[in-house]
């Protein structure tokens, strides 16, 4: 697993480095619309973000330091399920899977290796995003008139850390998503295209006939764990369905490479 593990980092590096700078590219995009239109998002919500965007007291509390990261966590999850579908699917785009397979027979080292790999990448990212995003915040705060008092105090740095784990376990799963589809379609195009339109699109759909449906689908949980639950479902219960999610989607990964046959 590690022989593995290291040759996927070693393989890998340039799209790694890739997804971690768009990842912190979004972070940043996202601190920089949020202190500058704020506003504009001016309304009934909390602290005056009528559109579900922090307002301006929401952004002097104390997790208005890491709010860009808490915003832009649906966008660095798709950079995961892309950067998992593309690596799982590529050796069978390629035809190098057999040759990989040759050096390590045994499929579930093999796989654990990559998956290993994906993480350490994926950990990477949101860690350099966290990073940026409250770079970002400090930098804008002032033009947007905004206190930072509250972001110095111990409260404020474990909130961040809180914020970056949540959206760092969220990411992952994401991630697994990705992985899953590029096993069973062995397309990482194909498997992008499907995890994107299911999770952004399809699940806003079902919402239409199901209301409630967003409450326990994967979507609306990865949503409702990385904002630290809200009044139907508690953190701790979308805590427990991700991790069920999470669990199901590494499981079926691995069962479907161990016995599915490599030219089917």
């Amino acid at each position: 697993m590690l022989r593995t593990y290291k040759s996927e980092l070693i393989r890998f590096r340039k799209t790694a480095f890739v997804g971690a700078g768009i990842m912190a590219a979004f972070t940043a995009l996202v601190t920089t619309l949020t202190f500058v239109g704020f506003e504009e998002s001016a309304g009934p919500g909390p602290g005056g973000g009528g559109r579900g965007l922090p307002g301006p007291t929401d952004l002097a509390a104390v997790d208005g330091l890491i709010s860009g990261l808490a915003s832009a966590a649906t966008m660095i999850g798709i950079v995961a399920l892309a950067l998992f579908a593309t690596s799982v699917a590529r050796d069978y785009e390629r035809g190098t899977i057999r040759q990989l397979l040759v050096g390590e027979p045994r499929r579930a080292l093999l796989l654990g290796g990559k998956v290993l790999a994906l993480l350490i990448m994926v950990f990477a990212g949101v860690a350099v995003s966290a990073v940026v995003g409250m770079g970002a915040a400090f930098a804008l705060a002032p033009v947007a008139g905004i206190s930072t008092a509250a972001w110095t105090t111990t409260s404020a740095v474990s909130g961040a850390i809180g914020t970056t784990v949540n959206v760092m376990i969220a990411t992952v799963v994401w991630g697994f998503a990705g992985a899953i589809l590029a096993m069973v379609t062995r397309s990482a195009s194909t498997a992008i295209t499907v995890g994107i339109g299911y999770l952004l699109v399809g699940e806003q759909l079902l919402t239409l006939v199901w209301d409630t449906s967003s409450d326990w689908m994967v979507s609306g949980t990865l949503t409702t764990f990385t904002s630290g639950g809200t009044a139907a479902v508690s953190y701790g219960q979308s805590a427990v369905l991700l991790a069920l999610y999470a669990a199901a989607f590494v499981v079926a990964t691995f069962v479907v490479f161990q016995r599915r046959d490599i030219t089917d």
